[in-house]
């Protein structure tokens, strides 16, 4: 992997252990960006999520929120991704967000290498189907070693990395996207340690990547927009050819919604 650089952009990641939280005087010590815990497992939410969310954007920090899995097996997936989601949602939805967003793993639940990388893979198609975006990994060393397979490394990498030196390639990842060096930081503006992170280029790299990404039209259309079609399809006639990903300008859509209210009076009458 990659070394780390005094000319990268700086940031930081807090959860509710960080207390209240002077944004402005953080992003006056020059951090720009900063990963916020929102939720862990199925039903736990970070206290402090939605007021680090929107206090840490009006001070002009990026954004990115993470979840710490508690998933013991693949079934237990779909209610975490729920509940992260729900949680997203309330804090501004998935455009307030503009880093990506974070699975958390770092604690052995689901047991096994096999089965934990199962889990992870499947956090991140569950949550690729939902949402269209595509999840970053946080973890550090000795978890990869003991319980990450390869079938991970196409997922942007968080790495949780306090030793000096470069760090060595692990499992499918040869490069991190964001590196997490100490959790013993001073930071003005928060009382107490901090946990500090380097982008892998400077600032300016990091506003250009993530202020105003683009989307990405060859991704397979999230699975709500999908089952829209298939509805309108059924419902209201459209055709089959037409894609989820499509445009649709008003004449479209008053064309779609006339039908439909057609369809309706009809069966009503009927």
């Amino acid at each position: 992997m990659q070394s780390r650089s005094a000319t990268h952009a700086k940031g930081i990641d807090v959860s509710h252990w960080q207390g209240i939280i002077d944004w402005k005087k953080v992003r006056g010590a020059g951090y720009s960006f900063a990963f916020l815990k929102a939720t862990e497992g199925s039903r736990i939410v970070d206290d402090r999520f939605r007021a680090n969310a929107q206090d840490a954007k009006n001070a002009g920090l990026l954004v990115g929120a993470y979840h710490f899995t508690r998933a013991a097996s693949t079934d237990d997936v779909k209610n975490e991704v729920d509940h992260f989601l729900q949680v997203i949602e309330s804090a501004g939805g998935l455009s307030a967000f503009k880093l990506p967003f974070v699975l958390d793993i770092e604690t052995k639940e689901g047991q096994t290498k096999a089965r934990i990388s199962q889990i992870v893979n499947t956090w991140g198609t569950q949550f690729k189907q939902r949402t269209g975006r595509t999840l970053m990994i946080y973890t550090f060393p000795s978890f990869i070693d003991s319980y990450l397979d390869s079938s991970l490394g196409s997922y942007p990498l968080w790495y949780a990395y306090y030793s000096s030196g470069t760090p060595a390639n692990k499992a499918g990842w040869k490069a991190w996207e964001f590196i997490q060096y100490t959790n013993k930081g001073k930071v003005p503006g928060i009382s107490g340690d901090v946990d500090l992170n380097e982008y892998k280029g400077s600032e300016a790299e990091l506003m250009a990547a993530y202020s105003n990404p683009a989307p990405n039209t060859s991704e397979t259309a999230p699975q709500w927009k999908e089952s829209g079609r298939q509805w309108l399809i059924d419902q209201v006639g459209i055709s089959p050819d037409w894609k989820a990903e499509d445009p649709v300008d008003i004449g479209t859509l008053g064309s779609i919604l006339l039908k439909y209210t057609q369809n309706v009076l009809g069966k009503k009458q009927s």
